[in-house]
């Protein structure tokens, strides 16, 4: 993501110079400007300068691989053959406008699970302070107390978010994860929600290859390649020696099982009609609504399995609270009836 808004906002720029009739040279001087404190921008005077040496532009851009994808690279190197730079432009900049989108509204839903959290650190740490000082029967030093249960809570939970954050590493691991990928498919709502990104992925990418003038089976290797499933891209040149074979790209989409039935009806009108690149571009755009949708209904899911875990321990400390003034009570009881 941070990487994302500043290739972004270049694209952005570049569509709108080329459309105004500027010529690249001059585009990418005017893209570059403030290199000296953005390796970023350095990249884009890299691309520029090789630009102006009279290198094209994907082949430019090919040269900095840490910072405009292969797919991306190949859409430009199909448009500028085609001469359908502009329009391929404006396919890439729409890709990752929705790109962005879906990502913000990810790290949004996934934000809810964090208040609960705050209030079980702030929470906890209240009753486990009272616990404290309940149980030592001294009340001269709160503040210390509650910091030191304060700071355990957030260990606690710094620990579980850090598992969780080193968790797709170890998940991407080349042996691990086919493993993870099949079982993660087989898991109810997050097997939606994974399904339904990756046939947003494959519509955008197919349908920006094919309307920038790439061959079919290349446009269906570059799909197959950012949907990020490995199992889809095992069986990537077994799908494009079938559509080269002569088989119907739709035959070759219900071969792999990217979609569903009502999908794959309305591509194999898009196909049958000539109208695949605007078909495409709406299927895309419904799997990622539908994606978001699944992802808020998971994380529904898991706020309310954490609402009750945290709801269940906090009562339970309040039990034992409750339980523990009881007793001093009683022995308080006993001490006068004795004196």
């Amino acid at each position: 993501m941070v990487r994302h808004r500043p290739r972004l906002t270049f694209f952005q720029g570049l569509h709108s110079m080329i459309r105004a009739g500027l010529a690249l040279p001059i585009a990418f001087s005017e893209l570059s400007r403030g290199a000296a404190r953005d390796p970023f921008r350095r990249a884009v005077a890299q691309v520029g300068e090789a630009v102006a040496a009279g290198s094209g532009l994907a082949e430019a851009m090919r040269r900095q691989p840490r910072w405009f994808e292969p797919q991306t690279v190949e859409l430009l190197g199909a448009a500028e053959a085609t001469g359908t730079l502009e329009s391929a432009l404006a396919r890439i900049v729409e890709q990752m406008e929705e790109a962005q989108r879906m990502r913000w509204r990810a790290v949004m839903l996934c934000a809810y699970p964090g208040y609960l959290l705050v209030a079980f650190i702030f929470g906890g740490s209240l009753l486990d302070t009272a616990a404290s000082l309940m149980a030592s029967g001294k009340a001269d030093d709160i503040l210390g107390v509650f910091v030191s249960h304060f700071i355990h809570h957030v260990l606690q939970v710094s620990s579980a978010g850090l598992a969780l954050f080193l968790a797709p590493l170890v998940l991407a691991v080349p042996a691990i994860e086919p493993l993870w990928e099949g079982f993660r498919m087989r898991v109810p709502l997050l097997g939606r929600v994974h399904r339904e990104l990756q046939a947003s992925r494959f519509s955008l990418v197919l349908g920006v290859a094919l309307g920038a003038g790439l061959e079919a089976g290349r446009s269906l290797q570059m799909a197959l390649e950012a949907t990020g499933s490995t199992l889809l891209r095992a069986r990537a040149h077994l799908a494009v020696h079938r559509l080269r074979s002569g088989a119907s790209l739709t035959d070759v989409v219900e071969w792999l099982d990217v979609f569903d039935g009502e999908s794959l009806q309305r591509l194999s009108t898009g196909e049958r009609t000539g109208e695949l690149e605007p078909t495409l571009a709406q299927l895309s755009r419904e799997h990622s609504d539908s994606a978001m949708r699944w992802l808020r209904t998971l994380m529904f899911v898991v706020i309310a399995l954490l609402s009750v875990f945290l709801f269940a321990t906090n009562i339970g400390k309040v039990v034992q609270l409750q339980g523990g003034y009881q007793r001093q009570l009683g022995d308080l009881s006993e001490q006068l009836e004795r004196g």
